[in-house]
């Protein structure tokens, strides 16, 4: 069990990006990590959350509050025609396909968890609404991560083509 949460220590420290004694500095401190505002604050500044193993929502009250209470439309509805068009059967489900960058098949590697995703990779405006594309989850995650940061594209690009060429 300590090798589990000394290995969960160190992820959650590296996706905030700061060493494993920092982080764990901040926890005896009493405080946790909001990934809404990016920064520590008292628990008590955190909503209660049966879900999560802390029992803590993962965004302060603040952030939560900060966050628009209704989503982009342009982005709601290009997902709604989209799950529209699963539903009458016009498109496949996306788990029935393959991840177009690295291969993986839901049905051949169901044991592993990963589920696949229709991505907007042209944008959500209505004339590309439907134009999307099957992604993997992990791979959505490098994809969606390459377009907010441009200098991670390349590396996204040289994964995809590794995969073609194998």
């Amino acid at each position: 069990m300590t090798a589990t949460l000394d290995g969960n220590r160190k992820i959650a420290a590296g996706r905030i990006g700061v060493a494993v004694d920092e982080y764990q500095a901040h926890v005896d401190a009493g405080e946790q990590w909001c990934t809404g505002c990016r920064a520590w604050h008292p628990l008590e500044r955190f909503a209660r959350d049966a879900t999560r193993l802390n029992g803590l929502a993962r965004r302060c009250r603040d952030a939560r509050q900060a966050q628009p209470s209704v989503p982009d439309p342009v982005k709601r509805r290009a997902r709604d025609r989209v799950h529209n068009e699963v539903r009458l059967g016009r498109f496949p489900r996306a788990d029935d396909l393959p991840c177009i960058d690295c291969g993986h098949e839901v049905g051949r590697d169901s044991d592993d968890g990963r589920r696949h995703e229709y991505d907007h990779h042209h944008g959500y405006d209505d004339e590309h609404a439907l134009d999307v594309i099957v992604l993997c989850t992990p791979c959505h995650g490098a994809r969606e991560r390459a377009r907010r940061k441009p200098e991670l594209l390349a590396a996204v690009v040289d994964a995809y083509l590794e995969t073609k060429t194998r």
